[in-house]
């Protein structure tokens, strides 16, 4: 890892990709956390993200590619209010409620949200093989995650929209020989 110098011109980014992290150093927190703005830490092990806390201007996170679940969101323990955009693309979110929950307590005041690549996300895409297999559709997904993230402006790759309540989602569940989706509409 790359450790910048004092007399480097440092411009408030911090991008720490593929460098196999687990953890944030110590020192590398203690150095950046109260002058870091933008964060990147794709494509790294991380399991631990406890020292997210000790960033307080943090406005942009990008944890792409990091094989986090909702555990590792859970090791945050304290909210992130100034956050604004944050990238969650290509990892391993699982359920759906549970992870919005814990994005909407961590990250109150979220504007930019990318979940593209993990099981939760019906994108079409293809970045998950599994994502066929959900029972619901991307439509039901977004409109959940808009009704549930009131200042989300951007999901994914488009612009958010309120205009239905996620419970009149119409489903998509498969017979039970998992051959053909069966049209539902949760009341």
């Amino acid at each position: 890892m790359e450790v910048l110098d004092d007399d480097d011109n440092y411009s408030e980014q911090l991008i720490l990709v593929q460098q196999n992290l687990r953890s944030m150093p110590p020192e590398v927190v203690q150095r950046y956390a109260e002058i870091t703005e933008h964060l990147d830490l794709s494509n790294n092990c991380l399991k631990d993200l406890s020292w997210l806390a000790a960033f307080e201007q943090l406005r942009y996170l990008v944890l792409d590619g990091n094989r986090l679940h909702e555990s590792q969101l859970r090791t945050l323990a304290v909210p992130l209010p100034q956050l604004e955009v944050l990238m969650l693309n290509k990892n391993e979110f699982s359920d759906l409620a549970a992870t919005i929950r814990l994005i909407r307590r961590l990250f109150p005041n979220i504007q930019y949200l990318s979940l593209h690549g993990n099981p939760i996300c019906p994108d079409g895409l293809h970045l998950q093989p599994f994502s066929s297999y959900l029972d619901y559709d991307y439509a039901y997904y977004s409109n959940f995650i808009a009704q549930s993230l009131v200042k989300l402006k951007f999901l994914d790759h488009a612009l958010v929209k309120r205009s239905f309540s996620y419970e009149s989602f119409p489903l998509k569940r498969y017979d039970r020989a998992g051959n053909s989706p069966v049209s539902t509409t949760r009341l």
